[in-house]
């Protein structure tokens, strides 16, 4: 308690003797939604810069896709884990919170409706004053495409262009768009946000690396730390080709059982986000209490993002 109580001034991700400067995002994916705001609340006190949130809208009985960010295929988590709406829970904690921010890890955007989620984005990005940050995936559940009725298989390029037109709308003006996936006269979605939501891309695909280039962030998901140089590299590589270099660019990667420094190495890479602790059991997504949710929370800002420990 005594380390909460010291931490409490640190509520904008200022990190206090680290040396660090990346900002540490605490998730909160599989996490019981009953918790949300109190854990919300605790990240602000500890310092954390934002918290994040997976996104899924149903999980099969039986798991029918393979998983990409496992060795085995298979999911970590139950029918029964809570997945939020993203939008909704941000902008439900941004009332409980002050400088907190909301990052999605990732949303799984072609399986939605441009309009809609621009409407629900742009909406949480109001109502928090702008502390959303737009995580975006391709996904990799068909399963779910096929519920909502959209092509796994050109997810890719609706996604691409569900970007541009969404960046439109959510800037509150009378836009128009004329595109393969996409066609509409002068309209306006109100109200905008008062600033652009910032987009950062996920995965590790040669057409997820050049769509992070053309946006404001790649996002590295479970990955050992030796296994970010190469694809650091590959981003570099993409942003070059797209002439955005000089442009400003975050990096979010998380490290698989960081070993002791490795946030100051990765850091020495040029990643400018990572993530906190996780609430796994064994490996897996269990419920757990919220006590032991806070004391992962607190032992990780203590070791990590304020340098009293190992």
């Amino acid at each position: 308690a005594g380390f909460v109580l010291r931490s409490r001034a640190l509520g904008r991700g200022v990190l206090l003797g680290s040396g660090l400067t990346m900002k540490f995002w605490q998730s909160l994916a599989f996490c019981e939604l009953e918790q949300a705001v109190e854990l919300a609340k605790f990240a602000e006190q500890l310092g954390f810069h934002g918290v994040s949130f997976g996104d899924h809208l149903i999980t099969t009985r039986t798991q029918i896709d393979q998983y990409f960010y496992t060795t085995s295929g298979q999911i970590f988590w139950h029918p029964e884990t809570h997945w939020p709406d993203p939008w909704v829970i941000s902008a439900a904690l941004a009332r409980e919170t002050k400088y907190l921010r909301f990052l999605t890890t990732v949303y799984v955007l072609p399986m939605r409706e441009s309009f809609n989620a621009a409407k629900a984005i742009s909406t949480a990005a109001y109502l928090s004053d702008n502390r959303i940050v737009m995580g975006v995936g391709v996904g990799w559940q068909k399963s779910e495409f096929e519920l909502t009725g959209y092509d796994f298989h050109t997810r890719g390029k609706r996604a691409d262009e569900q970007l541009e037109v969404m960046r439109r709308l959510m800037s509150g003006e009378m836009v128009e768009y004329h595109g393969r996936f996409h066609d509409f006269p002068p309209l306006q979605m109100s109200p905008g946000t008062t600033r652009p939501v910032p987009i950062f891309i996920g995965g590790d695909s040669e057409a997820a690396f050049h769509r992070a280039a053309r946006h404001d962030g790649w996002m590295g998901l479970r990955h050992a730390e030796d296994e970010l140089p190469p694809l650091l590299a590959r981003v570099r590589q993409a942003r070059a080709a797209a002439g955005t270099l000089d442009r400003p660019f975050d990096v979010w990667a998380t490290v698989m059982d960081p070993r002791p420094g490795a946030f100051e190495r990765i850091e020495a890479m040029g990643v400018t986000m990572t993530n906190g602790t996780h609430f796994l059991v064994d490996g897996k997504a269990q419920p757990s209490s919220l006590d032991f949710k806070k004391r992962r929370m607190e032992e990780f800002a203590r070791r990590h993002m304020h340098g009293s420990g190992a």
